[in-house]
């Protein structure tokens, strides 16, 4: 017997005038949506533009993946942090389209055999967590893996102050 898992995401936008609208969600807070960052004269009003939205989905998506994966590999992960950028190209005559798309995690573990098994996790991540029906332009993942010794005592505690980098 095949099992077929579908999920379901929806959301609903309202307009509030001009260009601005609030992006809302069952299973989340309220979320203004204003014009994209590049396009000329437009003021910083605290809204997020759907470009920016999109990094910021991807590089949730990253993280997600990857806390699943290392888990499943057994892999404890001391500390993540990560930064993402996407670039949209636009020509006179041709729709802006993205050229770019990366998300640079910062992951510390504490052995090298560890920082080895995330590596592994990070180079086969794009095709498991962004399959091309979903997006056209597979994110590139830039890593930087760190392992960090534990003091005594400080495993299996979720206080990443007791953990140093390795020197």
């Amino acid at each position: 017997m095949t099992t077929v898992t579908i999920t379901e995401y929806e959301t609903r936008l309202y307009w509030q005038g001009e260009r601005g609208a609030v992006l809302t969600s069952d299973q989340a807070p309220p979320l203004p949506i204003g014009r994209p960052l590049a396009e000329p004269g437009t003021a910083d009003d605290g809204r997020w533009a759907p470009e920016t939205l999109l990094v910021g989905a991807v590089e949730g998506r990253t993280l997600v993946a990857f806390m699943d994966r290392a888990r499943e590999a057994d892999v404890p992960v001391l500390f993540y942090q990560s930064s993402a950028m996407a670039r949209v190209v636009g020509t006179r005559g041709q729709a802006p389209h993205l050229t770019d798309l990366i998300v640079r995690p910062h992951v510390a573990v504490s052995t090298e055999a560890d920082a080895e098994a995330v590596r592994l996790i990070f180079a086969e991540l794009p095709a498991h967590c962004f399959p091309s029906s979903i997006i056209q332009l597979t994110p590139r993942i830039e890593p930087v893996v760190e392992t960090w010794h534990v003091h005594p005592g400080a495993e299996g505690r979720d206080d990443t102050r007791l953990a140093l980098p390795a020197t």
